[in-house]
């Protein structure tokens, strides 16, 4: 076929062919929207899916308009950063945390008032010391006390929870050794044999006499006990009341409440820190035993 003859009959075939029914054939009537509804439309979140990690962004109206200028992105908001000791009291954590955050101490006193706001197991019966769990904490600088404090309460149960605390037949009581443990210790490394000492005493009736528990019934943190301390008529005084004290002295790590758990085992009833510098505690069996070490320390201090 020459170029003419298929010209000519393309041009019938063309002039054969319907026009094609306008797209509105096959699509709802919508009215046109109004340019306010389609700029608030395009303020939506979208969602942008890069390398498996979903970042989120906000579309501003202005965005629409080519010549506007791109608005930065706000930035991550601020945050406080505060480290709980192991061995800390409460008092002086409503301290530190005041500082940190420059909210009054007695804002966090009231509010370590509601233990049921902070999430305290029951067995804590109310109180928060010995279950702000130590450790660092960031939190924004817009989190209220009651949130600071339930974050750390919720450290503690994680704690509690992996060493199934919760399961004991007195789980306060463990928390309380644990507490003593933790005041009691010079390194980690001598908890086990400390928690021993303390479950043999407590199993043969002995009076605990240890100076943490009367350091904490005066409010104080360091220095020796005097006689007149021993006098003291608090029931943390344990040189005068048998068993444990009421309550926690401290806020005891995970290394104390696991030793408190699963003491070494030993016949030991008395340690001593005979070198105060090092850290150096030994421990007897007997009280002969026992008066060698105190000697020992008393000649070393």
């Amino acid at each position: 076929m020459n170029v003419e003859n298929l010209l000519r009959e393309t041009l019938a075939e063309m002039a054969d062919e319907q026009v094609p029914p306008p797209p509105a054939r096959f699509l709802p009537h919508r009215p046109a929207r109004r340019r306010g509804a389609v700029l608030a439309a395009a303020a939506a979140v979208v969602a942008l899916a890069a390398g498996g990690t979903v970042a989120v962004r906000t579309l501003s109206p202005e965005a629409d308009r080519p010549e506007a200028p791109v608005a930065a992105r706000p930035g991550p908001e601020r945050t406080h950063e505060v480290t709980v000791e192991e061995g800390q009291r409460v008092a002086r954590l409503f301290d530190d945390l005041s500082r940190a955050t420059g909210e009054p101490a007695e804002s966090f006193a009231r509010a370590a008032e509601d233990g049921r706001a902070l999430g305290l197991p029951p067995y804590a019966e109310g109180g928060l010391e010995g279950f702000a769990h130590p450790g660092t904490y960031r939190f924004p600088v817009s989190a209220t006390p009651t949130e600071i404090l339930a974050g750390m309460v919720a450290r503690f149960r994680e704690t509690a929870d992996g060493l199934g605390l919760a399961s004991r037949r007195a789980p306060r009581d463990v928390v309380i050794i644990a507490s003593l443990v933790q005041a009691e210790s010079p390194t980690q490394a001598d908890m086990p044999k400390v928690a021993r000492v303390i479950h043999n005493r407590l199993a043969r009736g002995m009076r605990l006499q240890l100076d943490s528990t009367v350091l904490y019934g005066l409010g104080r943190y360091r220095g020796g006990v005097t006689v007149g301390d021993l006098k003291l008529r608090s029931p943390y005084n344990t040189y005068r009341h048998r068993g444990l004290p009421p309550g926690p002295v401290s806020n005891p790590g995970e290394a104390a409440l696991r030793a408190a758990l699963h003491p070494a085992p030993g016949p030991w009833l008395h340690f001593v820190v005979t070198d105060p510098e090092r850290g150096t505690v030994e421990f007897a069996t007997t009280g002969e035993e026992f008066a060698e070490l105190a000697e020992r320390a008393r000649r070393s201090g």
